[in-house]
């Protein structure tokens, strides 16, 4: 890519903030990441179609980030235009039963304008980090609820038709996954339908919540949130912790002591490490239980050594002795 002439060209379009080098460790909540050839922080709903209408058009690689939780960057960066949706998609509007809003709204934000309106359904979201958007397209869910049960449409911006209104149900939402993944498509904002509830309740839902994410979860350290999905009627975490992999490190990459399907940056973690831990846990596992884990976490960037990065690849870089079935 010519980062020279892209970011000039992205700067006369006048949308937003253009940067060359950036660091994505400043993006993501591992607090790891290489630099962006080039970020974009456009201002306005418009202006992040018309960089996704132009890095389309120029055939040239991109990728969207919100607050970069749930995602693992590769340490040589990314070789692509990163797009943000921080403060063009922030957006949010009430209108009892629905909500509409940006995919850069924190679900933070989503679940307080809800139980302010009295609207019930997204209590399971409270406790789930990152944005709207990230949200859609691994259908989080948390609590025994989950984004697939709420989403009425979502708006898109299809690569091949341009911006157009989907429903829920052809989001194909599956169980962390969903058509975002597999299809040219980026969420841009959604509208979603809950239920009129007694705010009181709902708030005590939420605090509920929230308490236990605090109590079980490493809420203050940095993390990309649960790194394996769990492989049912198993849960990652417990099979972790089974083996006696809590306080496991590779590097400044630590699992959790306070939950074992989570790894924190304890210092200078790279992207290195974590792959590193992330293999010794799936290995072991394998070995004593059979059970094959698979990430929860988006790997971003290319593979170590110059592989495609897919994640077979990713653990193919090293010899682990466990091939997918």
């Amino acid at each position: 890519m010519d980062v020279e002439r892209v970011a000039t060209a992205l700067r006369s379009m006048e949308v937003g903030e253009v940067k060359t080098g950036e660091p994505l460790s400043r993006h993501t909540s591992f607090r790891i990441g290489g630099p962006a050839a080039v970020f974009v922080d456009p201002k306005h709903l418009d202006g992040i179609v018309a960089v996704l209408d132009w890095v389309r058009d120029e055939h040239l690689p991109y990728f969207i980030i919100g607050q970069g939780t749930n995602i693992l960057v590769s340490d040589q960066g990314v070789d692509a235009v990163v797009i943000s949706t921080s403060r063009g998609l922030k957006d949010a509007e009430v209108t009892p039963p629905t909500i509409r809003a940006g995919s850069g709204v924190l679900l933070t934000k989503l679940c307080r304008l809800a139980e302010k309106a009295g609207l019930a359904g997204l209590e399971f979201a409270i406790s789930i980090p990152g944005t709207l958007g990230g949200a859609l397209v691994m259908n989080a869910g948390a609590h025994g609820g989950a984004m697939v049960e709420v989403v009425e449409s979502v708006l898109v911006w299809d690569a091949i038709s341009g911006v157009r209104r989907i429903s829920g149900d052809e989001a194909q939402f599956q169980y962390r996954q969903s058509r975002f993944m597999h299809n040219p498509w980026i969420a841009l904002e959604a509208t979603l339908r809950l239920e009129p509830g007694d705010p009181a309740e709902i708030r005590a839902k939420m605090q509920h919540n929230m308490e236990y994410r605090k109590r079980s979860q490493p809420v203050g350290e940095p993390n990309a949130g649960s790194i394996f999905k769990n492989p049912l009627p198993h849960y990652a975490g417990q099979l972790i912790q089974n083996i006696g992999a809590k306080g496991w490190r590779e590097g400044d990459a630590m699992v959790s002591e306070l939950h074992a399907n989570f790894i924190v940056n304890a210092g200078q973690a790279t992207a290195h490490d974590v792959l590193g831990l992330m293999r010794r846990i799936r290995r072991r596992v394998y070995q004593e239980t059979g059970v094959v884990l698979r990430p929860e976490v988006r790997w971003i960037g290319p593979g170590e050594g110059g592989a495609d990065a897919t994640w077979e690849n990713l653990w193919y870089a090293e010899d682990d002795g466990l091939r997918e079935p």
